[in-house]
């Protein structure tokens, strides 16, 4: 290597940043507009970090406001494009691109706080060659409904299960705020491409990396904020493509099938719990009703529930209490509607069915004893 070469290599590092973030987007033009000014405008100084964007086939106004945070960034800010190909390919594009020897994860509706990368770099100069998984909780602008606050008891985010910070498990490498030096991702192949969504491509990373030797420690000082309101039906929603990939994953590591839930999840208990939690939300609804109303209503029955004004108002703003804001005339819970009215006409039929079938056994074995007991006999005449 020539004396030249080697004086520009050592430049080179000598000027590079110490850490990239890195934040893949789709079709999140606005939020991400308040995500990078909030990665900008750190406490650390401009020349220990950058930031690379990835645009995962982003079809918005992306392209524009990454423009325009790129006009105020004095070239601290890269952005990439990409076909969409999902979460795991675009981090595995920005830390191909990246310059810095430690590599932050965040999200693209993740507002940070003004430390996020001074903490994380301090984590780093104390901890020596760790990951670093820092704090994600609910921004403060969102309405927190208790659904919310059930997510962040570890639903989501399970922060509180962390038993040894300085030993954190692989479940809790979360990349909406974790951070590990570069050379660890790359010496295990980057992400898994075949997780085409978000979810356990961050864990597979980090089992695979944990299975190298490396550990990973919490540092809750650095903090993220998840700007997202989220309700019961986008969650589940989002728990079939978690269910997906962790099939996905339990095929890539068949050691993991009991802490993956696999076949956990193939088993009866498994909808018998959710039939119970209905069955417990149903009467909650109605110790609702009662609670805000001293007199029952006049009239009786399942049909007096539906035709009240004042009972089915108290219903919907206990729904809207607990999973948010409810649009009435929404397409979804029109077809909601439809397929809990259809529902119940099956089931009546079927319990109609039912009871006739009971009833005719029971007749059947009554008229039976009676008979045995000579109970059933006439007198004949001569």
């Amino acid at each position: 290597m020539s004396r030249r070469r080697s004086i520009a290599m050592a430049t080179e590092r000598s000027t590079a940043p110490r850490l990239t973030v890195v934040v893949p987007t789709h079709n999140r033009s606005q939020i991400l507009g308040r995500a990078l000014r909030g990665l900008l405008d750190q406490t650390s100084p401009p020349g220990l970090y950058e930031i690379v964007v990835v645009d995962d086939g982003s079809t918005d106004n992306t392209p524009q406001i990454l423009a325009q945070a790129q006009a105020s960034a004095s070239g601290r800010l890269r952005y990439l494009r990409q076909e969409s190909k999902g979460p795991a390919a675009a981090r595995n594009l920005g830390v191909r691109a990246a310059r810095g020897a430690i590599i932050l994860f965040t999200g693209d509706d993740c507002l940070p706080d003004r430390r996020l990368v001074e903490e994380h770099l301090s984590a780093h100069q104390q901890a020596g060659d760790v990951g670093v998984v820092g704090y994600v909780t609910w921004h403060p602008e969102l309405p927190l409904t208790p659904f919310m606050a059930f997510l962040e008891r570890g639903a989501q985010f399970g922060f509180h299960q962390i038993q040894n910070p300085q030993d954190v498990a692989v479940w809790h490498f979360y990349t909406a705020n974790c951070s590990v030096p570069r050379y660890w991702i790359e010496q295990v192949g980057g992400l898994d491409e075949d997780f085409k969504c978000a979810a356990f491509e961050d864990v597979e990373l980090a089992y695979r990396m944990k299975k190298r030797g490396l550990r990973i420690i919490y540092h809750p000082a650095a903090r993220t904020y998840h700007h997202h309101h989220t309700t019961l039906e986008h969650h589940l929603l989002r728990q079939r493509l978690c269910g997906r990939a962790a099939a996905l994953f339990w095929r890539k590591h068949p050691e993991l099938k009991v802490q993956l839930g696999i076949a956990h999840s193939a088993r009866a208990t498994t909808a018998l719990k959710l039939f119970e939690a209905a069955s417990e939300y149903a009467y909650a609804l109605g110790v609702r009703d009662g609670l805000r109303r001293e007199e029952p209503p006049a009239e009786q029955g399942l049909d007096a529930l539906w035709r009240d004004p004042e009972l089915a108002e108290a219903g919907r703003a206990w729904v809207r209490e607990v999973f948010g804001p409810v649009d009435p005339d929404t397409e979804e819970l029109i077809q909601l509607r439809a397929e809990l009215h259809r529902m119940k006409q099956e089931w009546e039929r079927v319990s109609s069915r039912r009871l006739y079938r009971w009833s005719e056994a029971a007749a059947t074995t009554a008229w039976w004893a009676l008979r045995k007991l000579g109970l059933g006999r006439r007198t004949r005449l001569n």
